[in-house]
């Protein structure tokens, strides 16, 4: 089974649509890096390139995986969250939002879930097995807060 990628909302996508302020940068407002996404962003053959790097990635991880996925009790420990029924509150720092990832895949156990935050000098890519029957229906930026939704 492949990996299913989460829809990760965040906040400032709200204030982006109601402001429009993400539209206005043109010129010399503009910053090198999004320079550098729009650039990335009209290159279609680049598509191509992107899907083989995750399917080598996934690849390589799922061989790994078996003995590196945590329960959600683990999971949820190590970085100070909390869980309930509905819910999985994690508190992490926002600073890369757009490159924070979160896939699923089920087995006949149950559904795993991963999460991948890159950063300049490493990263995080932890794994964790949620409850028989349950399922993750979303996701939100709640400021420093990533709110991971359940069914």
């Amino acid at each position: 089974m492949e990996w299913t990628r989460v829809d990760v909302q965040s906040d400032e996508t709200i204030i982006d649509r109601v402001v429009g302020l993400a539209d206005l940068k043109v010129g010399l407002d503009t910053d090198a890096e999004s320079m550098h996404k729009e650039f990335l962003n009209s290159l279609p053959h680049l598509l191509e390139v992107q899907e083989m790097h995750g399917v080598v990635v996934s690849d390589i991880e799922s061989r790994t995986l078996n003995d590196s996925v945590s329960t959600l009790g683990e999971f949820v420990s190590e970085f100070g969250g909390e869980w309930s029924e509905s819910e999985i509150r994690l508190p992490l720092p926002a600073n890369n939002r757009d490159a924070f990832v979160i896939d699923t895949k089920s087995d006949e156990v149950s559904q795993i879930v991963r999460m991948i935050a890159p950063e300049k000098f490493g990263g995080m890519l932890r794994s964790f097995r949620l409850p028989k029957g349950r399922g993750v229906s979303g996701a939100i930026w709640e400021g420093e807060v990533i709110s991971i939704k359940l069914d």
